[in-house]
């Protein structure tokens, strides 16, 4: 036995030994174990195999014969095969399987090219989870649909627990590659189901074809004359097959073009093209003689053959095996590439993650964004608190037109007095000119015209909060808060936490019932006989000094007393009714006009009473509405002040969390990146001892 064909035998064992403690990481791993032992089994058991190749069957057959003939059998296994009609690959469509491994077993899940693969406990799915084993995983956890250009992609279906893809949560939709390791609920746990994907799209030979270039010594008796595709096609197979020697027989001494091609093909050192009269014999002429020249040709070839093998048979039975085992070393290799790619990706992911979640630089970010954001905000109310003192002082300014004891005197000064007749009495009432109630009440008509400059005023002094106070208002600031906080996407704070309705009611501070002020007077007037009787005897004396003054000047002597005085005037008007008529006229025109303005007087006299009690009486209401409105304002900016505070608070307590959290992940992460840097170094030693064991 050869050194080489023991070297062979020993390392088969090797590799079966390797490949036995790994059943359970792949089933490549048993499939290959299986192939090894068909090798091992054909190692003690096969001859070198002699394959012949004919297009036509007759002389192959012949040839088959004769090498029995000439003892060729000894050395050579010898077959016939019939030129396929088919030697271009064939391409496989492509095929994707999922793979769920457990402790006690292994099953295959093949997927569909045309419909979507469903996932989940729900018993209708087409991958059933067994809900005794897995009860975290949803009814309907994920689904894997064709995408087309023969790829897969799988989406979570709202899972409770989610869908990790090599350890990383899915979100949405995610195209899978080969080897990804799919597991539901979980990242990575044995107590969670956990699929592995793998696609093949294969170019492979047709089955015959392949087992045709099977052998160690390969015959192709063609027709040389005309080298068709299928005999270029099979001998360009064959010069990439582990053959030992490939001749190619022909039968026509024209072997021009067949020399041209070959030498064109950079064919291997195996090959070799040599002439042979098979058509001098065939299966009828088994007992007949065969010409010399055939003979001797015949004769050469089967010693050339003879003389091939000799001393080295298990050599040469070694080396197509031996490319057999590479082969199958390369299913391993490739498993272990793939593991290590699966494990390589998400290491680089792990590191770049554990590089992202630097705790110092959040910190840092996190201080100045809180310490940013509570100086805006008290900026922000404080000046809004002094812009709003000033509109304030500004509205009660009683030196100013704008003000509202301004618009409140002013509105009274426009009261007209009237007359009225109450139970007998008169009395005098102030009416607006436009009353707002039937009954013309001038304090509801005060009270409206108030709650109306006032309602103006605050709900004009509230927008100007919103929107121009403090540089840009309460909106302004409220932004500007919620966009210095939320700069981690990882915590996306709520809006809801700085934002609100913000709508003030302002008319319930206008609302209630005020004590109204007097607004009419009791007028106690005189009729005018009353009156021009009660001036004749109030002004007697000054009457009497004025007649006799004026008789005096008109030339009328006086003399006695009162009546006499009297007497004397009156007679010349007593003679002269003319003159008596004047006299009586314009003392009656002196009399109304100074009964008409005495009236107008008393009369102007109560209204301007009545008018400054109004006035005092308004004035103050109106202060006090002032007070009470920018109490509400303020109250409300209080209520938004303390919503930012609040805000301030829950994002300075998110932020810790979330600092927490990272530092927790850090610790996890770098967990994880060990164990897998030293799952990688251990598939390292694997590949390195899989390279070792290709040495033969």
């Amino acid at each position: 036995m050869s050194p080489k064909y023991e070297k062979l035998q020993a390392r088969i064992q090797e590799i079966q030994k390797f490949v036995s403690t790994n059943f359970e990481r792949d089933r490549k791993f048993r499939t290959v174990f299986q192939e090894l032992e068909k090798i091992a089994a054909c190692l003690k058991t096969e001859k070198i195999k002699l394959q012949i190749v004919s297009n036509n069957s007759i002389a192959a057959r012949s040839l088959q014969i004769y090498f029995e003939r000439h003892r060729l059998s000894q050395f050579y296994q010898v077959g016939v095969s019939a030129l396929p009609k088919q030697v271009e690959p064939v391409r496989s469509a492509g095929s994707a399987i999922l793979v769920l491994s457990t402790s006690s077993h292994e099953k295959v899940y093949p997927l569909s090219t045309t419909e979507t693969t469903s996932i989940g406990r729900n018993p209708d799915s087409e991958i059933a989870i067994d809900s005794s084993l897995y009860k975290k995983v949803s009814w309907n956890h994920a689904q894997i649909s064709p995408c087309g250009n023969l790829a897969w992609e799988i989406c979570d279906r709202n899972s409770t627990n989610g869908t990790y893809i090599n350890g990383v949560r899915l979100q949405g939709c995610q195209k899978l590659q080969t080897g990804d390791r799919i597991t539901l609920a979980a990242s990575a746990s044995s107590a969670y189901p956990e699929f592995v994907f793998e696609y093949s799209l294969t170019t492979e030979y047709p089955e015959s074809l392949v087992e045709i270039v099977n052998c160690d010594i390969l015959c192709l008796v063609c027709d040389l004359a005309t080298l068709t595709n299928a005999w270029q096609g099979l001998i360009t197979i064959a010069n990439a097959a582990p053959i030992a020697k490939c001749v190619v027989i022909g039968s026509i001494p024209s072997l021009t073009q067949v020399e041209t091609w070959l030498r064109s093909q950079d064919l291997s050192d195996v090959f070799e093209l040599v002439v042979l009269s098979l058509s001098s014999f065939s299966l009828q002429t088994q007992t007949s003689e065969i010409n010399s020249v055939a003979q001797q040709e015949l004769e050469k070839f089967c010693q050339s053959l003879e003389t091939f093998i000799k001393g080295k048979p298990e050599d040469i039975l070694a080396q197509r095996l031996t490319a057999r085992v590479i082969k199958e070393l390369s299913v391993i290799e490739q498993v272990l590439d793939r593991e290590a790619e699966a494990i390589a990706q998400p290491l680089q992911q792990e590191e770049a993650r554990i590089q992202g979640l630097a705790t110092d630089d959040v910190k840092e970010q996190a201080k100045k964004a809180l310490r940013k954001a509570s100086d805006d905000k008290d900026k922000f109310f404080k000046q809004v608190k002094l812009e709003i003192n000033q509109s304030k002082a500004a509205l009660l300014d009683t030196y100013s037109k704008k003000s509202i004891t301004y618009k409140v005197e002013e509105f009274i000064e426009r009261l007209k007095p009237q007359v009225l007749k109450k139970g007998g009495f008169q009395y005098i009432q102030l009416r607006a000119e436009n009353p707002v109630t039937a009954n013309g009440n001038v304090n509801a008509d005060l009270t409206y015209f108030c709650s109306h400059e006032l309602k103006k005023w605050a709900d004009k002094e509230w927008q100007l909060v919103t929107t121009t106070y403090g540089e840009g208002g309460l909106n302004t600031i409220v932004e500007t808060v919620y966009k210095t906080l939320n700069f981690l996407p990882s915590i996306n704070l709520d809006k809801s936490l700085f934002y609100s309705d913000r709508r003030i009611d302002l008319q319930k501070s206008l609302m209630n019932s005020f004590i109204e002020a007097p607004y009419e007077g009791r007028y106690q007037g005189v009729s005018p006989l009353t009156y021009v009787l009660k001036q004749i005897r109030a002004n007697m004396m000054q009457f009497t000094f004025l007649v006799g003054f004026g008789a005096m000047f008109i030339g009328i002597r006086v003399s006695g007393g009162g009546k006499q005085v009297i007497s004397s005037i009156t007679q010349p008007l007593r003679e002269n009714p003319i003159l008596f008529g004047i006299v009586i006229f314009l003392l009656i025109c002196l009399l109304t006009y100074t009964y008409q303005k005495d009236t107008t007087l008393q009369l102007e006299a109560i209204a301007d009473k009545l008018r400054k009690e109004l006035s005092n009486h308004y004035q103050s209401l109106s202060k006090n509405l002032v007070e009470k409105l920018v109490l509400e304002i303020a109250t409300v900016l209080e209520t938004e002040e303390k919503r930012l505070k609040d805000a301030l608070e829950i994002a300075n307590d998110r932020f810790t969390t979330y600092i927490i959290d990272i530092e927790k992940n850090q610790l996890l992460l770098k967990s994880n990146l060990e164990q897998q840097k030293i799952q990688l170094r251990n598939l390292d030693k694997e590949k390195a001892e899989l390279q070792k064991l290709k040495r033969f």
